[in-house]
């Protein structure tokens, strides 16, 4: 049996948490400042400050942030045995590899070279390959989640559901913002340079906040010290009935 956080202990570890998100969000938009002024000034010329960079800084940074997660959730199925755990961190270990190794981009490729995926809406036959692509690890990443949150308990019912509201999110900015960003590449340049930020910048946002909830989990020992579906729930019912 593992101690369970006591009350009295319990605002501790919520102030710990909450000083891990913001160091990790402070680093995420000074990685987006420092994208910006590399874009627009001569200033970081040569450096490796892009955000769409292979190996650049703010890539390198979000490895980290998901290898935190994958090992965050190694650790509470080793203390809890919940196989929704497991399975994130089965998710996030693959997102790490396909951002590191770019499997989705080779993938696409290939799949595009197989079954001579045509030119539409803009999109090149590359492109829809990984949209392809994303379309199977969505419904395995559905299948997952899905098996962990019919055979997990209370507590990790709850963490899965919350975990899977910031994956959807996640999934959003990766491959719905990623597909108007390339149809928009050279008909709007300026507008192709804010989603890009869009894009990437949100990833990184949203990687912090997944991090530091599951090291919040992890710090009280696989209980949910909170519920993001019910506060999220809880004010949007607050809001409709302010206008009713």
């Amino acid at each position: 049996m593992h101690a369970i956080a006591t009350p009295e202990k319990q605002p501790a570890l919520l102030a710990t948490a909450r000083i891990l998100l913001i160091m990790l969000i402070a680093a995420d938009l000074a990685f987006i400042v420092l994208h910006v002024i590399y874009v627009e000034t001569g200033l970081l010329r040569g450096r490796p400050f892009s955000l769409e960079a292979d190996n650049g800084m703010p890539e390198a940074y979000q490895y980290v942030k998901q290898f935190w997660v994958a090992l965050c959730m190694a650790c509470l199925f080793r203390r809890t045995r919940e196989m929704s755990y497991f399975g994130v961190g089965v998710i996030f270990t693959f997102l790490l590899l396909d951002d590191a190794f770019q499997m989705h981009e080779h993938f696409g490729k290939w799949l595009a070279a197989q079954y001579s995926l045509p030119v539409a809406f803009g999109l090149r036959p590359d492109d829809i390959g990984e949209l392809l692509f994303a379309a199977g690890v969505g419904s395995v990443t559905v299948l997952i989640i899905g098996l962990g949150y019919w055979r997990g308990g209370p507590d990790a019912r709850i963490v899965t559901r919350d975990i899977s509201i910031l994956i959807l999110i996640l999934a959003g900015l990766g491959v719905g913002v990623d597909v108007i960003h390339v149809i928009s590449y050279y008909k709007a340049p300026l507008l192709a340079q804010f989603l890009l930020i869009l894009e990437d910048g949100g990833e990184m946002l949203v990687v912090s906040v997944i991090a530091a909830y599951t090291f919040n989990v992890l710090i009280h020992e696989g209980r949910a010290p909170m519920d993001l579906w019910a506060i999220m729930r809880d004010f949007a019912s607050h809001r409709l009935l302010r206008r009713a």
